[in-house]
């Protein structure tokens, strides 16, 4: 349900039926937006070496693949080529010794899955969940442009996924932005359809599965409501082959009540006073989202999974910087 909210931490208001929300920074994003955080994205290290992510995901993964290698020729075996690149089959052929020759992935397909669902239009502080969940795609993608790997992604919302097929550089940023603008402007507080709808986010992660390449980097960025043994089940598989860090994105008054008084909440439909005096209720409501985050972590480390806190009162940029570190800057050589 979407609730009062308070936007940059000052102005509060209640959703109204009608209300037009363009007018309040942190709501929809822009392209304008998203390209202006190019310049920001503080050359995030996607190299997939960070030590701190191979201990979130637990002992099911020591560290991450990073990029893979493709096999590029065979030739006659020479001293000090490995011998677990042997060509047996060549070799008995011909009678010689010969190996196999291979190169790194020139480039690596990076999926980013956003969640653009209705629970997700919903945020107290600097920006909506859908909003903070874009800014990360968004941050995600310019370092990934740096690295020179391919971007797409699955985009969804509580009807549709849309895929988006990886493509170099600013073309497959482009797309991917268009895109997301166009799911994430769509949200409205007067069209409150299923909020965290379960089967979405499992057909993104179903379809996902279908396309994405082994050694390939997967982000899913979601608040993760609705996520079950099912969803799990298809992440799993993906997880097998390919690295995968999910980006939870969550609000503080999903984690604990406001201060004690009477608040007004609406969904753009219904409007209910909640008295937030009540200790036993806080109580619950606190320990209920600590009970569904552990679930949401734990299922996911079982599988190699790291998870990434993302609160929508804090800077995105330094969320992801020290999760997966910067990438250290050599001095130029004058």
């Amino acid at each position: 349900m979407t609730s009062s909210a308070s936007i940059n931490g000052s102005a509060q208001f209640v959703l109204k039926e009608r209300e037009d929300l363009s007018q309040y920074t942190g709501v929809y994003v822009s392209m304008n937006e998203l390209i202006g955080l190019q310049a920001n994205h503080a050359k995030l290290d996607l190299s997939g070496q960070k030590k701190s992510l191979a201990i979130m995901a637990g002992a099911h993964r020591s560290s991450f693949r990073g990029r893979g290698i493709d096999f590029d020729e065979v030739r006659m075996y020479a001293p000090g080529d490995d011998i677990r690149h042997i060509d047996w089959r060549v070799t008995a052929r011909t009678g010689k010794t010969h190996t196999k020759l291979y190169h790194e992935e020139r480039e690596r397909p990076i999926y980013l899955v956003i969640d653009q669902r209705q629970s997700m239009f919903f945020g107290t502080q600097d920006a909506f969940k859908s909003v903070v969940a874009a800014r990360t795609a968004a941050y995600l993608a310019w370092a990934a442009k740096d690295h020179g790997d391919r971007i797409g992604g699955f985009l969804f919302n509580d009807t549709d996924v849309h895929e988006v097929r990886p493509k170099e550089g600013k073309r497959g940023i482009q797309q991917l932005f268009r895109l997301l603008i166009q799911f994430n402007q769509t949200l409205s507080a007067n069209n409150p359809k299923a909020s965290g709808s379960r089967s979405s986010i499992t057909t993104a992660i179903e379809g996902l599965h279908q396309v994405v390449k082994p050694g390939s980097l997967v982000f899913i960025i979601s608040d993760f409501q609705g996520f079950d043994d099912i969803t799990l089940q298809h992440l799993s598989l993906v997880a097998k082959h390919s690295d995968m860090v999910a980006a939870h994105i969550s609000d503080p008054m999903e984690q604990r009540l406001p201060p004690t008084g009477s608040y007004g909440f609406t969904d753009g439909i219904r409007s209910i006073k909640l008295d937030t005096n009540n200790h036993d209720l806080r109580k619950r409501f606190r320990t209920r989202f600590i009970d569904q985050h552990l679930h949401v972590k734990e299922q996911l480390t079982k599988i190699g999974v790291p998870t990434i806190d993302i609160s929508t009162g804090q800077s995105v940029s330094t969320a992801l910087a020290e999760a997966l570190g910067m990438k250290s800057r050599k001095r130029k050589k004058r």
